[in-house]
């Protein structure tokens, strides 16, 4: 579901909201307990900034539509808030280390990205097609 500013609650602290980036693909990140000019910071791994950064929600969504992706692990808001903040200095890396990779973390599971995957998965299937063509 999709919500802009004016729509909804802000979502707990912990929780991961995306907003899209590049056609195809979510940029996601977590919810900040920090609050500036009356909405909550976002804490994500971005290609823009180079690494982990907290921002004001106005330069995450940047103005877009955003997307409540729910509290996948069962931390406390607390823990995951560390957790993201422990990773400061980390450089961003698009294959393993990327914004769902970095929000996974944050809530104690396997940093994996699916939409890595299946851009990967994608490009195989094509390989293949024009492999299987020539």
């Amino acid at each position: 579901m999709y919500f802009h500013d004016n729509e909804h609650q802000w979502p707990a602290p912990g929780t991961v909201i995306s907003v899209a980036a590049y056609v195809f693909f979510r940029h996601k990140g977590v919810v900040s307990d920090r609050w500036y000019q009356g909405k909550p910071m976002v804490i994500s791994n971005s290609a823009r900034a180079g690494g982990i950064a907290e921002e004001p929600w106005d330069v995450f969504t940047s103005g877009q539509a955003w997307t409540d992706e729910g509290y996948p692990g069962t931390l406390s808001p607390w823990e995951v808030l560390q957790r993201a903040r422990s990773a400061y200095g980390t450089k961003y890396h698009v294959l393993n280390w990327n914004c769902e990779s970095f929000a996974a973390y944050c809530h104690g599971l396997p940093p994996n990205s699916p939409q890595v995957a299946a851009v990967a998965l994608i490009s195989l299937a094509g390989i293949a097609l024009v492999a299987a063509r020539s």
